[in-house]
């Protein structure tokens, strides 16, 4: 019998199925279709969803505004609520979702005919 090395993938199936803490995608689900709140803040964001590192997908602010607290995980800073969106960023980001597409990248400059 041979014992894999520190950087040798174990053979056979992943040890562990489910990545993040127990319970985690459950909290995660908790967010469908409602908004958030980030800590004690009253303003209501609305809930989209990433994936991190981990590849577990978890909620977070669609305006991508807020922080994880030193220490603390999503669950501890993120509440769920029924209440209506109330963040201006959020609401923007939908509008602009919604409308024609945006021009990406940068645009060029004309300085007319060079040769001129």
């Amino acid at each position: 019998m041979t014992l894999p090395l520190f950087g040798d993938p174990a053979p056979g199936p992943d040890l562990d199925p489910n990545p993040g803490a127990p319970g985690e995608a459950w909290a995660a689900e908790q967010f469908r279709g409602r908004g958030l709140r980030i800590g004690r803040n009253r303003t209501v964001h609305r809930a989209g969803f990433v994936v991190d590192e981990r590849g577990v997908e978890i909620p977070a602010p669609d305006c991508h505004a807020g922080y994880f607290a030193a220490g603390r995980p999503w669950w501890q800073v993120y509440f769920p609520t029924t209440d209506p969106v109330d963040c201006g960023l959020c609401l923007d980001a939908r509008r602009h979702a919604a409308g024609p597409p945006r021009p990406t990248g940068q645009l060029a400059l004309d300085f007319g005919d060079p040769s001129a």
